[in-house]
């Protein structure tokens, strides 16, 4: 009898495991995340998977019962805690910069935590957002989900809510970092500490810029854009914008189309059509596919902006004192 007693104490410990990690209410209703509270997930095609959620203002977060196990509970949903301090007021900030271009009344966002790697895709990436069924996966931890879910919500913006919808690789890519890094003020990525961060991605990028700010964000990619023109990445793999592998060899420095830029190249590629031409051209021709009309747009074919782009990032390093060393 006992030994039964035990195992069903088990099974409703395993059935019910919030009580601990997440909090109680305060007379011992629903578990609270901060602010938020955690209910059961009804919807039979996830709950297996993901048996906990939480409803914000702006996104429903699908909790992964794996990820609870593979950090402990207790880990778990203090980073969960800690995200939502900031994520609520940034995907704020990603839409009043986007006012006019998006739809009014933007519906919450679904997200997913996969710090199991069990998603099978865009593995590469610290967040992933799938348009094909709209929603957003974070992988690795919270400090990646950190990191990369104001980008992937802009995906969600330009890609689902918009009339006029992002439709290339460059002008999905583009977008999503001018608008998360530069225009709002990303206070998910800003409270990480890049140097004590457990992720090796993210600790890489403290030796690049220290802290985050615009400025050194902007000049670190112009900075690699010239890494490229000179040669620092001849025969080495890189993901490029066009969400694939590929590669640059010393008799061909410049790419022969937008989608073969590296992330940092087309923000450098971005910033040179929006400082040159106006940011409101840049933006207000976003889901243009054609690259050959989109060089059109600004009097070039596609060979002469790749060149008069990579002029004006060399004058812009020259003047700035930026020069990359093998990374």
């Amino acid at each position: 009898m006992k030994r039964s007693l035990s195992i069903l104490l088990a099974i409703l410990l395993l059935l019910c495991p919030l009580a601990n990690a997440a909090g109680e209410g305060e007379k011992g209703g629903a578990p609270m995340v901060g602010n938020y509270t955690v209910v059961p997930n009804d919807d039979a095609p996830t709950k297996t998977d993901y048996p906990f959620l939480v409803q914000t203002e702006n996104a429903v977060w699908l909790l992964a019962r794996d990820d609870m196990a593979l950090m402990g509970e207790e880990a778990f949903y203090a980073g969960l805690e800690d995200i939502l301090q900031y994520a609520e007021a940034d995907m704020a900030d990603a839409r009043a910069v986007l006012t006019g271009r998006i739809w009014a009344e933007v519906p919450p966002v679904e997200i997913r935590t996969d710090f199991c790697g069990k998603a099978g895709i865009s593995q590469d990436a610290g967040a992933y957002y799938n348009g094909r069924v709209n929603m957003i996966k974070l992988f690795y931890s919270w400090d990646m989900a950190k990191f990369a879910l104001l980008h992937e919500y802009v995906h969600y913006l330009t890609i689902h809510c918009a009339e006029k919808k992002t439709m290339s690789g460059f002008y999905n890519e583009t977008v999503a970092e001018y608008v998360s890094k530069l225009l709002c003020e990303n206070r998910m990525f800003r409270s990480i500490d890049l140097s004590k961060t457990e992720q090796p991605e993210l600790r890489s990028l403290a030796q690049i810029w220290g802290d985050f700010d615009e400025v050194k964000y902007r000049n670190s990619c112009l900075s690699e854009s010239d890494a490229y023109a000179r040669g620092l990445y001849d025969k080495r793999p890189y993901t490029c914008v066009g969400q694939f592998t590929a590669y640059r060899w010393p008799n061909k420095r410049l790419p022969d189309h937008l989608y073969e830029l590296s992330y940092a190249e087309a923000v450098s590629m971005a910033l040179y059509l929006m400082e040159t031409y106006g940011a409101e051209k840049y933006l207000d021709n976003w889901d243009m596919v054609d690259e050959e009309k989109l060089a059109g747009l600004y009097g070039f074919t596609l060979e002469e902006l790749l060149n008069a782009w990579s002029a004006w990032n060399a004058e812009q390093c020259a003047k700035l004192g930026l020069r990359a060393e093998l990374p």
